[in-house]
């Protein structure tokens, strides 16, 4: 009766748009409309469409405003919060599975306290826009839907149902970006500017170069509008599916999973993002070495063919200019840290919240992560913050113990570790690329922070499992 409900008053939504509005912006409702309906079977059905509108629509807002223009984003969320609460009221077996542990759980909880207070000390310093209050809301929904996803990813089949979403999403987000890339700067252009009506910026600015110099490397950016945020995405979906190529029970076929994971590779370097290269570097360093050893030669000749081939010589040369701090990047990076250091000494305590700043002389932004959270809510929220990833790390490092065992003494099915592993590495390339950018704790870029917590309640749901399997089997 419910799902004949939603179908009613989606029908009559449709039909009341299309009157009032151009036909044009009621016809996506069509599949929206259908995703909807079968997302509400279940949350596991609804995790999955909330990764691939992340992945493929990661600004697609609303043409129609009702109060502020939700994204698809926004409506993956919501879809998925509902379909938790639908799922609850029939009794699932998702109500009594074990959540975050409290070693994660409690500083998060801590994290969302701070970031509500901070935000209402915060409010005299700027407008209060309704663009800054969804932001805001959406960050706090984001963080509180951490407790339900690691709850909905204890089951195996949710968990492998996701790492789908992950390679098959990602790497049709990585073809789109290539795709993009590939064709003249004037037809993405006009590509990109088509998207106007959804939110989407327009003219010469949506083709995006190094330095935004169109005589330097162009970037990829898909369509998530920031090339850095892009090759973030990529990094993290790339880093879950990594361990896939290797396992002997990969959740797809290990052709498909070498073609998206080689697809999303290609678009990474692509978007130029350095720190997202970087991230993903280490993220298969750290594979091989704890499981992998298989993938330390591709590592090297991936290496090997950037320094010898003429292709890569200007993004070899990209890179030794941000190492040697010579590049306008770097240097402006080291301007806005100098800044954000001032800001943070001014407002130490709980920042300055996240709508602007009291001083004319300062501003909310920077290239870093975790001065970012500084900034807007001090030293106290980046306590918080850091005793989640401290908690994370506990987590993941007692789960270490069993699934690196040489012979451990529960005999984990494959699949979990692999899974594991990937989400673990998912996690940690968000943390390091969190030290060049900004975007994994960022307001403007809901559909990244929602990316991060997704990843990090994967590694947290299959580390539980992991440790439930060996307590049982001890």
């Amino acid at each position: 009766m419910f799902i004949v409900a939603a179908c009613v008053v989606t029908g009559a939504l449709a039909g009341a748009l299309t009157a009032l509005l151009d036909p044009l912006f009621v016809l996506p409702l069509i599949p929206l409309a259908a995703a909807g309906v079968w997302g509400l079977r279940s949350p596991e059905r609804a995790l999955w469409l909330l990764v691939a509108a992340i992945a493929l629509l990661p600004r697609i807002a609303s043409p129609v405003s009702i109060g502020f223009k939700p994204t698809v984003v926004d409506a993956g969320l919501a879809l998925f919060l509902l379909a938790w609460l639908v799922d609850r009221a029939r009794g699932s077996r998702h109500g009594a599975s074990a959540g975050l542990s409290p070693v994660v759980a409690v500083p998060l909880v801590g994290l969302v306290f701070v970031a509500v207070a901070t935000f209402i000390v915060g409010v005299p310093n700027g407008a209060l826009t309704t663009l800054v209050l969804r932001r805001f809301a959406e960050l706090i929904l984001t963080l509180l839907a951490t407790f339900w996803m690691t709850k909905v990813l204890a089951d195996a089949t949710a968990r492998q149902l996701v790492v789908r979403a992950f390679l098959l999403a990602g790497a049709l987000a990585g073809l789109i970006g290539l795709v993009l890339y590939v064709t003249s700067a004037l037809t993405a252009e006009r590509v990109l500017s088509a998207l106007r009506p959804f939110g989407y910026p327009y003219g010469n600015g949506v083709v995006r170069y190094v330095r935004d110099d169109p005589s330097l490397l162009r970037r990829a950016t898909g369509l998530w509008i920031d090339p850095n945020a892009y090759g973030g995405f990529l990094l993290v979906t790339a880093s879950v599916c990594l361990p896939q190529l290797f396992t002997r029970k990969p959740v797809l076929p290990r052709g498909i999973v070498a073609l998206c994971v080689g697809v999303m590779g290609a678009a990474l370097v692509a978007t130029i993002s350095r720190g997202a290269m970087l991230g993903l570097a280490a993220v298969g360093i750290g594979i091989a070495v704890l499981r992998y050893r298989r993938l330390l030669p591709l590592l090297l000749v991936a290496v090997a063919a950037a320094l010898i081939l003429p292709q890569t010589r200007e993004l070899i040369a990209h890179f030794a200019d941000g190492f040697a701090l010579r590049d306008a990047a770097s240097q402006m990076r080291l301007g806005e840290y100098k800044d954000a250091f001032r800001l943070i000494e001014r407002y130490p305590i709980f920042g300055v919240g996240f709508a602007d700043t009291p001083d004319v002389d300062l501003y909310i932004g920077v290239s870093n992560m975790y001065l970012l959270i500084a900034q807007q809510m001090g030293l106290m929220g980046l306590a918080f913050f850091a005793a989640v990833i401290v908690g994370f790390f506990i987590r993941a490092g007692q789960a270490a113990r069993v699934a690196l065992a040489r012979h451990p003494s529960a005999a984990l099915p494959d699949v979990t570790v692999d899974i594991w592993i990937g989400a673990c590495g998912g996690v940690c390339g968000a943390l390091l690329s969190g030290i060049f950018d900004h975007y994994f704790f960022n307001i403007d870029f809901h559909n990244a922070v929602m990316l991060f917590w997704i990843v990090l309640a994967l590694a947290m749901a299959t580390s539980h499992t992991i440790l439930s399997h060996d307590a049982a089997k001890s």
